[in-house]
């Protein structure tokens, strides 16, 4: 389904149960195979094979995960599991986060500069000055973590399944995350993971070499109207929005003609802003009744087919945009992959919830959906790393206890958090999103952005849009389909 649909392998060495298996809240155990799958995804983000990783022997102990790597010699990597006093304060929703810093600081050729990781939920009771790797001897390196443990609540957004205030939508909010707490949503933590086991790596293996990281983009669009059916109010609105009455003369006339709605043009105009910059644009399209939240444009309309038509011509994507009450509504959700299928044909599809209305559960119901990847994993509210990485992988289910069959690829900046939620100015856009982007080309990560179309329409939103595309021309396009695994080159 995904390009990296087949996960790491299972562990080659004796794997001990520790009995019984940690439990942080209904359907979250901490299994092995939970956690070699977070040791897959610490050894991906530094670079290291699959191939290499399925030679390794790995053990899963009550009290420590060990990978023996027969490389020439025998080395081992070690981690310390998380103390019953760790769970037993994670269980309630007792979130902790520790800095801690790198054997050396890790320098790339943009100036970025880390100097140590941030690492939540099981640091409590790390020792203070001591490294997040350090060699025992030549040939042991040692966690001074459960690093493992961390990067799976982490990617798994396990705090979500807690009890907390959710806002008017219900979504889980920024400021109840330990990213926020900890300040640390501008960092991808655990692509910067995978930065310290790549240098620790290193001493390990003297003879190591050192792989060349990638910034790619993925430029996304949700389409929540298309100004059909037509509505006087939108026509109106676009009068008032635009300062010319030019935009609502067309929303009349295309009641009678040929000629596209307003807002049906603007996926036209975006798109060809977006590949003048040598960008690619996604759009994501809707099949939802209409509703207090949703317009309820039927996506099987010939102009709407006209113009999915003439993104496929351009090269951009087309996909799925579930309706606000799809949300923890399976039946909803299959009704309406199934209508978007009938205009979108017969081709693998990805997408993003409406108005980020998300939870872990969400990947189940994709899944079961047969979509191939979501982004819909971000703070509505605030930009940055909510799933703390950068780079699209394939979740842990926990009620499922295994690795899901599509990828997450994390959403980090959406139009209307700039400009409405954190209420920032042109310039204060462009240099919040530069930092972003900067993070990501560190770790050679994917960064993503939602600009809507009808946001195009408006002279601000606009305008701070195609200043975006100015600092991103030249960056290659993210292909989630092409793309090897490894994600790196």
């Amino acid at each position: 389904m995904g390009s990296f649909a087949e996960p790491y392998g299972s562990p080659r060495g004796k794997v001990q149960v520790a009995d019984p298996v940690p439990s942080l809240g209904p359907n979250v155990r901490i299994t092995p195979q939970a956690r070699y799958y977070a040791v897959g995804e610490l050894c991906r983000r530094a670079g290291i094979t699959r191939e290499f990783v399925r030679t390794w022997k790995v053990s899963i102990t009550s009290e420590k995960t060990i990978c023996e790597i027969s490389n020439g010699t025998q080395k081992f990597i070690t981690f310390p599991h998380a103390t019953a006093n760790i769970l037993n304060a994670l269980a309630p929703g007792r979130l902790s986060f520790a800095n801690i810093p790198l054997a050396e600081s890790i320098s790339n050729e943009g100036g970025s500069h880390i100097s140590h990781c941030v690492v939540p939920f099981v640091a409590s009771e790390i020792e203070e000055g001591k490294r997040l790797f350090h060699l025992a001897d030549r040939d042991h390196l040692e966690c001074a973590v459960d690093l493992p443990l961390s990067i799976l609540l982490t990617l798994s957004r396990w705090e979500e399944r807690l009890d907390s205030l959710r806002d008017g939508h219900g979504r889980f909010q920024a400021k109840n995350s330990v990213t926020c707490t900890g300040e640390f949503l501008d960092r991808p933590i655990v692509d910067e993971y995978g930065l310290a086991l790549e240098q620790a790596m290193e001493f390990l293996f003297p003879s190591w070499k050192k792989i060349s990281r990638k910034l790619r983009i993925k430029v996304s669009h949700d389409v929540d109207h298309v100004g059909i059916p037509f509505r006087w109010k939108t026509a109106l609105r676009h009068t008032v929005r635009s300062r010319t009455i030019h935009n609502s003369f067309r929303d009349v006339f295309s009641r009678v003609s040929a000629v596209e709605p307003t807002e049906l043009k603007s996926v036209r105009s975006i798109a060809i802003a977006t590949k003048r910059h040598g960008l690619k644009s996604t759009v994501y399209w809707k099949a939802a009744p209409a509703g207090p939240n949703d317009s309820g444009y039927d996506p099987r309309h010939d102009k709407v087919r006209q113009v999915v038509g003439w993104l496929d011509e351009i090269g951009a994507e087309s996909g799925v945009h579930p309706g606000y009450n799809t949300y923890r509504s399976p039946e909803k959700l299959r009704r309406e992959i199934a209508i978007l299928r009938d205009t979108l044909g017969n081709r693998p599809l990805g997408g993003r919830q409406h108005y980020l209305r998300w939870s872990p559960d969400s990947w189940i119901d994709w899944e079961n959906c047969g979509l191939a990847y979501d982004s819909s994993v971000g703070f509505a509210e605030q930009i940055g790393f909510k799933a703390g990485t950068c780079i699209p992988y394939q979740p842990w289910l926990f009620p499922l206890n295994r690795q899901a069959d599509l990828i997450e690829i994390p959403l980090l900046v959406m139009d209307r958090t700039l400009l409405a939620y954190m209420n920032l100015s042109k310039e204060q856009s462009i240099h919040a999103v530069k930092h972003i982007v900067d993070r990501c080309r560190t770790v050679g990560g994917v960064f993503t952005i939602l600009w809507h179309n009808d946001a195009f329409l408006n002279p601000f939103y606009r305008d701070v849009y195609l200043s975006l595309l100015g600092t991103m021309s030249g960056t290659a396009n993210y292909d989630w389909q092409a793309e090897p695994t490894p994600l790196f080159t």
